[in-house]
């Protein structure tokens, strides 16, 4: 088997499993509408990532704050007694 026609036979099985997955690739257009489709989605992943790592870091400054406050408390505590 040439290496042409090895690529040959990929091309076609990644054909066959795009379009067992309902991504129609034979034709240019389509192949441009995949590809908006997955920039759109990479954006939609980076945003809501980007959301997680806010709300992660409001949750672990909100617990440093509070053991700030707690060790604060206590120091004042014990100078007043």
């Amino acid at each position: 088997m040439t290496e042409d026609e090895l690529v040959a036979v990929v091309r076609d099985a990644v054909r066959d499993e795009f379009s067992a997955a309902g991504l129609r690739v034979d034709t240019p257009d389509f192949q441009d509408a995949v590809r908006e489709d997955m920039r759109f989605l990479r954006r939609v992943r980076q945003r809501a990532d980007a959301v997680a790592n806010k709300i992660g870091m409001a949750v672990i400054l909100g617990i440093i704050g509070g053991v700030g406050w707690l060790i604060m408390q206590g120091l004042n505590f014990w100078k007043a007694n």
